[in-house]
């Protein structure tokens, strides 16, 4: 390496070099021992220059540091779109920030999570349309684990302005991830976009503290299922049957002409139902007369509305028998087995709805002509009224028998071990079922019941998006029965 050497001149200052040899070489491509002569201008001026362009050069930015900064800008202004604050770190020990969140109220909830950023302009290893790897520093991975609070990586594609994050001092607690020192991204999955702040929210939030509630807004499926109308007109009589059991007596010997759309109060029967024909006219002793059903829907005095409860419950069990079963002691409703012992498949009113099987008979390992148990659909259902409407509340649950008519000695362990896996996704398909069902069709053998007319599941606006994934535990897959009597219980709706 040539090292510059200043002579001042009189006139002109020369520069020269000196080689290994002890040589002095001037600039203009001589050489000389004491800088004999003036250079020529030309000679002078490179000469002037080099010296210049290495003294005066000015520091660069990588593309590395480039797209650092880049992805550090994207990650702000997502956090800043999604109304909460990023503090960026200005000293960089493995944490480039923390993002701080504000809830719907904007108020600053003192919940925070902390992050480094990893941006790229050319793309992660092992990149494909569903994943991609990323290798994190051991050093880092550390200082994570030390610090005792929740950090995420987020990492930023630039060409396609797409994030993805991961808590990676939870990810690195594996022994052989660490020892890996690779993080896993799933494309779906780990998006960091507006949905992703809900769970990171819930990082920073200790365990038995309630999670704050932040910007945003959902729809919401009730299990409402609402009511559009009733039968226009409520037929009364006077009657001599005290109970029920009177009315069945009367009714059988009527020759086995039945009907259970009706109640009794004070020596009087009331239906949905004309009583002056048909099955319950042989219940009246009396003129039929009538009421606008509308004076009992409407009614604030409690003993009215209890009887029309019950009269609605009757008749809706009218509506739909044989199909449905009241089950007494559980208090549900539940799909009778058909004389086969076939499984029974409803179809579904919505585009796209393959149907769902309300019973389903489940046959031994050994004997595949037998059945062991069978698995019928049931719901507990409501008649509710509020601000003047009235609604079905459904919740829907199962039941068990051994036959399609005994109850299965095991049927709590079965609903207990089914429910545990359900989920928001199940619950919801199963009412939609049930709504399905009650709404009806018109059939080649009979037309839709118009006594109680069924419209849709109430839907309704809210202010807060709720994300099931966050507060909702993931529990193992349950092991199979070892008696093999619940092989395909778990086969829940889609």
């Amino acid at each position: 390496m040539r090292a510059p050497v200043v002579v001042s001149g009189p006139s002109y200052p020369e520069l020269r070099w000196t080689t290994r040899e002890g040589r002095r070489i001037a600039p203009w491509g001589g050489t000389t021992t004491r800088g004999l002569g003036l250079p020529d201008p030309a000679g002078l001026r490179r000469a002037l220059r080099c010296p210049s362009r290495s003294a005066d050069r000015m520091p660069q930015r990588s593309v590395q540091q480039r797209a650092g900064f880049r992805g550090e800008a994207f990650v702000d202004k997502a956090v800043s779109d999604a109304g909460h604050v990023w503090n960026d770190t200005k000293r960089d020990f493995a944490i480039d920030g923390q993002i701080e969140f504000v809830d719907a109220d904007r108020e600053v909830t003192g919940v925070a999570v902390l992050a480094q950023v990893k941006g790229t302009e050319v793309g992660f290893r092992g990149a494909t349309e569903t994943e991609f790897k990323f290798t994190c520093k051991a050093d880092h991975i550390a200082y994570w684990l030390r610090l005792g609070r929740p950090v995420v990586l987020i990492c930023v594609d630039l060409r396609f302005q797409q994030a993805w994050w991961k808590r990676v001092d939870t990810w690195f607690a594996d022994p052989e991830r660490k020892a890996r020192r690779v993080v896993q991204f799933d494309k779906a999955a780990d998006r960091f976009d507006l949905d992703a702040f809900s769970q990171l929210s819930a990082l920073g939030v200790p365990a038995g503290e309630p999670l704050p509630r932040l910007e945003g807004s959902e729809q919401l499926v009730s299990n409402l299922l609402t009511i559009e109308g009733f039968a226009p007109l409520i037929y009364e009589a006077s009657t001599p049957c005290r109970d029920r059991g009177d009315a069945w007596e009367r009714m059988r010997s009527n020759g086995n002409q039945f009907e259970s759309g009706f109640v009794l109060a004070a020596g009087r029967i009331f239906s949905l139902c004309r009583l002056d024909e048909g099955p319950l006219a042989v219940l009246c002793d009396g003129p039929v007369t009538s009421i606008p059903t509308q004076n009992w829907a409407t009614t604030e005095d409690p003993d009215l509305q209890r009887r029309f409860v019950s009269l609605l419950n009757f008749t809706l069990r009218s509506a739909h028998h044989p199909e449905l079963v009241w089950h007494p002691t559980k208090k549900v409703v539940y799909m009778q087995a058909p004389p086969d012992r076939s499984s029974r498949k409803i179809k579904g009113r919505y585009r796209g709805s393959r149907g769902r099987t309300f019973f389903t008979p489940y046959f031994g390992k050994d004997d595949t002509t037998k059945i062991t148990f069978c698995r019928h659909y049931a719901a507990s259902l409501y008649f509710r009224r509020w601000s003047e409407q009235w609604f079905l509340e459904i919740n829907p649950t199962y039941h068990f028998t051994i036959d399609g008519r005994r109850d299965s000695l095991y049927d709590a362990e079965y609903i207990q071990k089914i429910k545990r896996l359900e989920r928001n996704n199940a619950v919801y398909q199963l009412v939609r079922a049930w709504a399905d069902y009650l709404q009806g069709d018109d059939t080649l053998f009979r037309s839709r019941d118009e006594r109680i007319r069924f419209g849709q599941l109430l839907k309704l606006d809210c202010d807060a998006a709720i994300d099931e994934s966050v507060w909702i535990p993931q529990e193992p897959a349950p092991k199979p029965s070892v008696n093999g009597l619940a092989e395909g219980l778990w086969e829940l709706p889609q």
